[in-house]
């Protein structure tokens, strides 16, 4: 098995991995007759239409681009990086860090869990498990992941489009704070003093 066929069989089990998170967890939800994909006006409204197609759109683009690295088109080599193989097996430890912590994420938020910028009913704010030490860490799961898929493929028209949903969420969770806070006022603003965004916080302020 040639070094090519190795990366792409790592990426392929790296991707399954993700899809099937997602798919258990919305079956987990659409079981209490609730459902991650629902979208409300006030959803909406914080996030842009625009905004919501864009989710769609960029995920079948991904797919496409998939295919394409899969298929590997006449003069692929114009496509790939030339990055060494040490480079892109780190790349699969980063994803396969993203995946970890992604379902560390979905288990601590249980039915909260929602694709676009809206609070459940009965939404309470969490703050255990890695919420305890980052207030975003879906996006540093998601964000792990797809870096690593971008280092393992080493095919740039992926890497690129990879790299603009990174932004997009860096977009997002403005928004997403900006709606804690109108939720849960002077409580969230704590909880901010006291976690990083991101990453953990070098030195924590109680609160």
């Amino acid at each position: 098995m040639n070094e090519s066929l190795v990366f792409k069989m790592l990426f392929l089990v790296l991707f399954i991995l993700v899809l099937a998170i997602r798919v258990v967890f919305s079956i987990k939800q659409r079981r209490t007759g609730q459902s991650s994909w629902s979208v409300s006006e006030e959803a909406v409204a914080r996030e842009g239409r625009w905004s919501l197609l864009l989710r769609p759109t960029a995920f079948l683009l991904m797919l496409g681009l998939i295919a394409l690295y899969f298929v590997e088109p006449s003069g692929s080599d114009r496509l790939s990086l030339p990055l060494p193989s040490l480079f892109r097996f780190g790349g699969v430890l980063l994803g396969s860090a993203g995946i970890l912590l992604l379902v560390w994420v979905h288990r601590t938020l249980g039915l909260q869990w929602s694709r676009t910028l809206q609070l459940k009913e009965g939404h309470a704010l969490i703050t255990s498990g890695p919420y305890e030490f980052i207030r975003h860490p879906m996006y540093t799961a998601l964000t792990f992941l797809f870096v690593g898929l971008s280092m393992a493929s080493s095919f740039w028209p992926l890497v690129v489009l990879l790299l603009i949903m990174i932004l997009f969420f860096f977009r997002v969770v403005g928004r997403e704070e900006a709606m804690m806070i109108e939720r849960f006022g002077e409580k969230y603003r704590t909880y901010m003093k006291r976690t990083g965004r991101f990453l953990p916080r070098l030195r924590r302020i109680p609160g």
